[in-house]
């Protein structure tokens, strides 16, 4: 599928990992090295969403500051954790919400990644 055709598949993904399955839930969606990813559970409205910084990104994937301004500005932050990416907690109550995020998620690979519309998209989701 390409990336302009992602955002529907991404939002019924959404919607899956806050109401079906259990604990352990998560969606990756990536476009070769590329990847956001989201992980939650049913009965928990909040998504924890994550994209990839440039320590496990390929020189010439490697996002500028521009770019990296971008995600801030989105209200991602650099995780302190063990995994160095960008991360942002997300709040799914309604549909609306997981469509607007999976726009969001569409339009960061394009804006902060540079991924082309017709890129090919894989979205891998994983009910527990």
């Amino acid at each position: 599928m390409k990336l302009a055709d992602a955002a529907e598949e991404i939002y019924s993904g959404l919607l899956d990992i806050t109401r079906e399955g259990g604990p352990g839930n998560f969606m990756v969606v990536s476009v070769g090295e590329v990847y956001v990813q989201f992980a939650g559970s049913p009965g928990n409205p909040q998504v924890q969403c994550e994209s990839i910084s440039n320590e496990y990104l390929p020189t010439k994937f490697k996002i500028k500051k521009p770019a990296i301004a971008k995600l801030k500005s989105l209200g991602f932050v650099l995780g302190g954790d063990e995994f160095k990416n960008f991360s942002r907690t997300y709040d799914v109550t309604t549909e609306e919400q997981a469509r607007e995020l999976a726009e969001t998620t569409t339009r960061i690979l394009q804006e902060v990644y540079c991924v082309a519309k017709d890129a090919a998209v894989q979205i891998e989701l994983s009910l527990e």
